[in-house]
């Protein structure tokens, strides 16, 4: 199997609040997810956690969960201050 098949799937709300698909946490950034846990892992390039979140498999589970959708600009710079 290809390394993109075995990613995970799904999102993570992140450290502005919104909406984000663990496959793109950010430049810099990698996820590691627990799906039995529903737990997401944030790490930078230099293998520091910098942000934990609860891991959702879809939308749904992120509105159900009572949270207000908002959806991360995956494009814009990152702001968190271990990468600023």
């Amino acid at each position: 199997m290809s390394e993109a098949a075995d990613a995970p799937k799904g999102y993570f709300i992140d450290w502005d609040g919104k909406m984000r698909p663990v496959s793109e946490p950010g430049k810099g950034l990698r996820c590691e997810v627990d799906l039995n846990a529903k737990y997401v892992m944030v790490f930078n390039k230099y293998g520091g956690l910098d942000h934990e979140s609860t891991w959702y498999p879809d939308e749904a589970a992120v509105t159900k969960a009572g949270i207000k959708v908002a959806y991360a600009d995956v494009t814009a710079p990152i702001r968190i201050s271990s990468i600023d």
